[in-house]
């Protein structure tokens, strides 16, 4: 699309002055997003070194295994990024190595595990302020506190602004974020009308509701 053009040519721009010196740098310098689901190779062109994104046509077979944001293990992330320019998405690594097997959730768990993201949510939002010995605890959060931290991050998630986050979204933020949890595919079942979509309510019931009732049960 036109987006993604714009910012193929401002990442191009950008590289303009380390063309042809820093071959091993140059694909860190560049992100692709056109073609859809392509990745940056360095090539050749009139004997200068450039960056460029590719569909590959074909992969070499040395096993290297990675784990796609999408919960899937490829032999190789060469592998992954061209099954995602046949399929025309994009499918962004999510960690090297194969897609963690996980220990099963207990019922326990699932309960505590909506306060446990809401804290990581809470750590995450303070990142990068200045040290504030006095920040409040989860524990010490109200109501309209929790809900609006919750609300800020499906703001965050909700790339494409439609006010709904797909299972493709939530997938994403299990594989990419916390590739560990265990217990976050049972949870992230907040799609009560079932109709392959979270909305912001069904978001905050899920998160905030299930968190206060595991706190104040247990706590």
């Amino acid at each position: 699309g036109g987006r993604a053009q714009r910012r193929r040519r401002q990442a191009e721009e950008s590289l303009r002055p380390y063309i042809g010196r820093v071959e091993p740098k140059l694909c860190e310098l560049l992100k692709c997003y056109s073609p859809v689901g392509s990745w940056c190779q360095v090539v050749q062109e009139n004997g200068v070194l450039v960056p460029k994104c590719v569909c590959p046509q074909s992969c070499p077979r040395q096993r290297a295994p990675v784990c796609s944001v999408l919960g899937k293990t490829y032999g190789n992330e060469c592998l992954l990024h061209k099954e995602a320019c046949r399929k025309k998405r994009h499918t962004g690594l999510a960690h090297t190595g194969p897609c963690l097997q996980k220990a099963k959730c207990t019922e326990e768990e699932l309960g505590q595990f909506p306060y446990r993201l809401l804290d990581w949510f809470l750590l995450v939002s303070r990142m990068g302020e200045s040290y504030a010995p006095a920040a409040l605890a989860q524990s010490c959060l109200s109501h309209a506190q929790r809900t609006q931290l919750a609300q800020q991050r499906f703001t965050l998630l909700d790339k494409n602004k439609d006010g709904k986050l797909s299972r493709r979204d939530l997938r994403k933020l299990h594989y990419k974020r916390m590739p560990l949890e265990h217990c976050a595919t049972p949870f992230f079942s907040c799609d009560y009308n079932r109709n392959r979509k979270v909305t912001l309510r069904e978001w905050t019931t899920c998160l905030v509701d299930r968190s206060e009732t595991w706190f104040y049960h247990f706590m």
